[in-house]
């Protein structure tokens, strides 16, 4: 037994939705036909999305956005529900307001490109319609998919969902030292090189390190992996730019052999740094062979459509930047991993989004009491829905370097929180 979905017309967008709530976040099969006399035969689960109801269906009047194919500045209208507004409200239908049209508007990330028609300016958290209805701090679309799962099995007492886990995983990001060439000449022109390099600045790492002022990254990886992970963190590495493919990674591809690696490189059509993200894959495949799926992240605010069409030329399949750098909450209203939408092709692309909910930077003025509520609030209403919770750390603020004893603490506190 299945859930069967009616629309009279069966768009990308009303496809693309639907299976995400009910595929991606539910975990049950979705069948979609347009056919009236086969939906109202069936002996599945009915749903119908449309004007009116054909029978005695779960029934969800829709507004125009999924069944349309462009991008345009829409007149919102929103009413109260629960404590805090929706979009796309309606009436004699099974929820007042069009609950897949809210959902695609705010996973597709559809104001973001809709903000680019007017201003040049970067699109921020405050600027975000999420923000002004109260929904930023909620995993909004995997609570009204809850909603959904309770109304179906109202109606179809005999349905079973299958059952999900909360999932946790930190992302951990640092820049990596190259290795330094052994013998006197080849590493006298090694220093020289980099030193005279105006790009190049992991030299200060090492000089921070020697002096006791730096972290080293490969003892921090190695006291989180034996005392807190357990393998769950996915480490985003920044490699030094390296146009002439002179620099090597062996000590690095040691001790991080059995990581789960990724490229921490900002997305960018400007050729210089598209350069350095083709080089940056080069040195990630050297350093693990068997690597064939590409994630990246970027600690940039991340900018729509261009970052992900980057992402896609390059060969990226899975990114962990959708999140604001200054602010806590769920971007793209879930905390679920889905398939990026593209809205100019209308089309489902390869790039499997994952949302951060909080990195250090959000939390870098708060005190550690309120910290710690803001980390517990975003991991509760994880927990809620049974979802996936990311964090975004640098690593430098994970080692036990005294001036970096608060992130620590809270680092430890959120993975004793999340279990």
């Amino acid at each position: 037994m299945h859930i069967i979905v009616y629309s009279q017309l069966l768009t990308p967008r009303i496809k693309y939705i639907f299976n995400f709530i009910f595929n991606a976040v539910l975990k049950v099969e979705t069948e979609f036909t347009g056919n009236k006399e086969h939906f109202l035969q069936s002996g599945h689960v009915k749903i119908s999305y449309g004007d009116k109801p054909l029978g005695d269906e779960l029934f969800f009047k829709h507004v125009g956005l999924l069944l349309s194919n462009k991008v345009e500045i829409i007149k919102l209208k929103t009413i109260p529900f629960g404590d805090y507004q929706v979009p796309f409200p309606v009436e004699d239908a099974a929820l007042p307001f069009d609950v897949f049209a809210a959902s695609f508007f705010i996973l597709s990330r559809y104001e973001e490109y809709v903000h680019h028609f007017n201003s040049d300016q970067d699109f921020t958290a405050k600027d975000s319609l999420q923000h002004k209805w109260k929904l930023l701090p909620r995993p909004i679309i995997d609570e009204w998919a809850l909603l959904l799962k309770n109304m179906v099995k109202k109606k179809y007492p005999s349905f079973k969902f299958p059952e999900k886990k909360f999932q946790h995983y930190p992302t951990i990001n640092f820049t990596l030292k190259p290795d330094v060439p052994t013998g006197f000449l080849p590493k006298t022109k090694f220093m020289f090189r980099t030193l005279f390099d105006k790009k190049q600045k992991f030299l200060s790492t090492v000089f921070d390190e020697v002096t006791g002022l730096g972290v080293n990254p490969q003892q921090i990886i190695h006291d989180l992996t034996f005392d807190t992970l357990k393998g769950k963190a996915i480490y985003f590495i920044s490699f030094p730019e390296d146009e002439k493919n002179r620099l090597t990674f062996n000590n690095s591809a040691t001790f991080l052999s059995d990581k789960q690696l990724g490229l921490l490189q900002p997305c960018s059509t400007d050729k210089e740094k598209s350069a350095a993200l083709k080089s940056g894959l080069l040195h990630l495949a050297k350093m693990q062979s068997n690597n064939i799926n590409y994630k990246s992240q970027q600690l940039d605010l991340l900018k729509l459509p261009a970052c992900y069409l980057s992402l896609l030329s390059s060969g990226i399949s899975a990114d962990y930047s959708m999140g604001y750098p200054d602010k806590t909450g769920f971007r793209a209203g879930t905390c679920t991993s889905f398939n990026w939408y593209d809205l100019q092709l209308e089309k489902v692309t390869p790039i499997q989004v994952n949302s951060y909910a909080i990195s250090d930077a959000a939390i870098h003025y708060q005190s550690v009491a309120d910290a710690i509520n803001t980390i517990k609030d975003l991991i509760d209403a994880v927990k809620l829905v049974d979802g996936q919770f990311y964090s975004s750390w640098q690593l430098k603020n994970l080692s036990e370097n005294v001036k970096f004893k608060k992130w620590k603490a809270l680092f430890n506190e959120m993975l004793k929180y999340a279990g």
